[in-house]
């Protein structure tokens, strides 16, 4: 070239070396890698094109100018092979498929690329044409790199294989006709130009959008591309022809810019995008922790299965759940589900009635690295033409839930990714995983409170029984008596028959009524010290499913200076969820916009401790009478007050009272009075 138009622009490449090796480290990927190699080939091309085609009328001081002396052969044949190594790491970093020899893989880059490099020694850009044995050279050399850019097309995934076979071909069709006219350097000449374009083709496919980084990388490609295609790159250029090789030499720093502003761009977008998963997740797992789990039993928990899979359809990044829990044979069966309709629950509870809880502790693959989260294929369990496989419904993301004893108590489904684009992450993961161990808990919880309301309900009818036998033996020591007279004064006869058989009836009851006395009877209470306000927040806490599900709003108050207790802290505790759950069945009943509330409140008057329970539901006919079993006054419901006369019961045996009256405009009031003991009263 007439001028040093190239110095500016191997200052450029030399900052721009030193960027992509920052990138490099920072990233550790083979894409980074290639591009810093690539760098650094078009570096020192340069500096050697600028060597070989140095006017001797260059401003740079000797040695350096004076290029078109014979010494400068090798330094054609250093940039020449450089360009084609630049070249192709370019195309080769954005198309990494690699195939595997022995125990190595290798870049399809590679085997493509030293056929070329081979032919860019061979090749004398001064000696243009060749005959004989050197054309069969240099065609067996270009045809090895077609061949293998043949199978490295059909291999890339990202541009279609129409276009790149495309581009081989023509490629392929022009070197032919080179070879034909003897012209052994414009093959290698075109596969430059072909590398070049065909990068620019896999830029377009890749980032596939209109952004600087594209415009800048593909621009500097196809300028690149074109000069070393029409032979201006070795000769001394002047007026539109020095315009355009100047253009070339500073395609290669808008090349390198273009591909740094690419990485930039991906990074700000990839820090968007974590954006957003991270709102998305907070959002997930708000919503996940604002839903109630708890039930006063496994049926009742088992009845949210449906609203719990809508909510993760409708928070997580998948349109299909599946809520899969063992049942009391120990079979899998389908709780609920979102997305799917019947026949695919249908479908999809006949495969899993054969899958077992040995083949889901089995090691199945991670669906992700760093996360617990497990890939279910159910196509080994299925049977031929069934239904889930012609419904392409048998892969899932399973999430297990185990119980205490780490046996697997059921599994989480999860399918139809709503954005496949992207890849999931262990951290969208997590809140679905949290709620599978919400899940675990809260079932282990509605099955601890079915068990304990059981226990009250029947230590509650243990205290009816006890109370009836003892109502029921006056009577019947009455009908005894008066059967022993009546069988004094008559002897014989038929009356005397039926006295006898009176007596035996009421004898056979008597021992019954013993019987269950005796079975009613607490062999062990233990008296201890303990907290009011402990015992208001255990009832308030064993109560809070009724709350939730009945929309009741509860107040508690306690203060904090109360005395402790000393008694039977279970009978305590009885009576007053006894009075509790009167409160919430008749709460329960309220209907319409009017209000649904409980108040539970303690405070110490004298000598005793009074509880406090009020409620808005309706009030009793008859406030004095609901204390009684067999007449409560409650026309529909019996259970009510067998349960307010049992917590009765407690209270007169443990020295205290109880009484009811009604609140205006509606609503009633039952106040708990329990005495203040300091010692273990005598038994």
């Amino acid at each position: 070239m007439l001028d040093d138009y190239q110095i500016p622009a191997v200052a450029i490449l030399s900052v721009l070396a030193l960027a992509f090796a920052y990138l490099y480290v920072r990233l550790r990927n083979v894409r980074t890698l290639l591009w810093l190699l690539g760098i650094v080939c078009t570096l020192i091309y340069s500096v050697t094109f600028w060597r070989v085609t140095m006017s001797v009328n260059s401003s740079m001081p000797w040695p350096f100018h004076g290029s078109l002396a014979p010494s400068s052969q090798w330094m054609r044949i250093v940039y020449q092979m450089m360009l084609v190594v630049a070249t192709a790491f370019f195309l080769g970093s954005l198309s990494p498929v690699s195939f595997r020899l022995g125990k190595w893989r290798i870049l399809y880059v590679f085997p493509y690329i030293v056929p070329l490099i081979v032919n860019s020694v061979l090749c004398n850009p001064r000696q243009q044409y060749a005959h004989g044995l050197q054309i069969a050279i240099y065609v067996v050399l270009i045809g090895i790199s077609v061949i293998v850019a043949i199978i490295w097309s059909y291999k890339n995934p990202v541009v279609p294989v129409w276009i790149a076979e495309t581009v081989v071909f023509c490629a392929a069709a022009l070197c032919y006709r080179s070879f034909l006219l003897g012209n052994v350097y414009w093959p290698l000449r075109i596969g430059i130009s072909g590398n070049l374009l065909m990068t620019a083709l896999l830029v377009l496919f890749t980032w596939r959008r209109a952004s600087p980084g594209v415009l800048f990388a593909v621009t500097g490609l196809v300028i690149w591309a074109i000069p070393p295609f029409m032979g201006f790159d070795g000769v001394v250029a002047n007026g539109w022809i020095l315009s355009l090789t100047r253009a070339w030499i500073l395609s290669k720093i808008l090349v390198a810019i273009g591909l740094l502003v690419l990485t930039m761009e991906d990074e700000i977008e990839a820090n968007a995008a974590a954006g957003r998963r991270e709102r998305r997740i907070r959002t997930e797992l708000q919503s996940y922790a604002q839903r109630q789990l708890t039930a006063r039993s496994l049926g009742n928990f088992d009845e949210q299965a449906d609203s719990i899979c809508a909510m993760v359809a409708a928070q997580s990044r998948f349109r299909r759940v599946a809520l899969v829990l063992r049942n009391h044979s120990g079979h899998f069966v389908t709780v609920g589900s979102a997305g799917l309709d019947t026949a695919a629950v249908s479908a999809l509870d006949v495969v899993l009635d054969r899958l077992t809880a040995e083949a889901l502790m089995e090691n199945l693959p991670l669906c992700i690295p760093g996360s617990e989260v497990r890939s279910l294929d159910l196509h080994r369990w299925l049977l031929p033409g069934e239904d889930l496989e012609q419904m392409h419904l048998t892969r899932f993301t399973a999430v297990l839930i185990d119980s205490t004893d780490a046996e697997i108590e059921g599994v989480l489904l999860l399918a139809d990714n709503r954005d496949p684009a992207h890849p999931l992450v262990p951290e969208e993961l997590l809140p679905v995983q949290i709620l599978a161990a919400r899940i675990r808990s809260a079932r282990a919880l509605s099955l601890t409170i079915g068990k304990l309301i059981d226990i009250e309900r029947s230590a509650g009818a243990c205290q009816l029984s006890l109370r009836l036998s003892h109502q029921l033996h006056n009577p019947l020591t009455v009908i005894l008596g008066y059967g022993a007279l009546l069988e004094e004064r008559m002897p014989t006869g038929l009356e005397h028959l039926a006295v006898q058989t009176i007596l035996l009836e009421a004898r056979n009851i008597r021992s019954t009524l013993d019987r269950l006395g005796h079975l009613s009877r607490h062999g062990s209470e233990r008296y201890v010290e303990f907290s009011v306000e402990e015992l208001m927040a255990d009832a308030e806490q064993l109560h809070r499913p009724d709350f939730l599900r009945e929309s009741i709003e509860f107040t508690l108050r306690a203060p904090t200076d109360l005395p402790k207790l000393y008694g039977n802290q279970h009978r305590i505790r009885q009576a007053l969820m006894h009075v509790l759950q009167y409160a919430i069945e008749a709460v329960g009943r309220v209907r319409g916009e009017a209000q649904k509330s409980i108040e539970l409140e303690a405070e110490q008057q004298g000598e005793s401790l009074r509880l406090v329970v009020r409620h808005s539901g309706a009030r009793l006919a008859h406030p004095e009478r609901v204390f009684h079993a067999l007449d409560s006054g409650f026309e529909a419901d019996v259970i009510i007050g067998i349960g307010l006369s049992l917590s009765a019961e407690i209270l007169r045996e443990y020295g205290g009272s109880i009484a009811a009256t009604n609140l205006t405009p509606r609503g009633v009031c039952i106040t708990l009075d329990i005495p203040i003991r300091a010692a273990s009263p005598r038994r």
